[in-house]
């Protein structure tokens, strides 16, 4: 299956959802708020429902979307 992400920098406070690989081959998943968008590391940062916040970085992308 091709990666295919929908979401970009400009989304921004926007509810999304990622799957995305982690270095030890698994697959992790992150669902919440768009905080901010580091240019030079290239990474995704969500701020998931318990507060807590995950770094998606774009090359591992599976999938990303905007949830409505």
């Amino acid at each position: 299956m091709a990666a295919r992400n929908l979401v970009t920098p400009h989304d921004l406070g926007k509810r999304v959802s990622f799957q995305f690989e982690l270095p030890n081959g698994y697959v992790g998943e992150a669902v919440g708020v768009l905080e901010r968008w580091d240019e030079d590391a290239e990474t995704y940062f969500v701020r998931k429902k318990d507060g807590t916040e995950v770094r998606v970085p774009a090359r591992g992308i599976r999938y990303g979307k905007i949830v409505e």
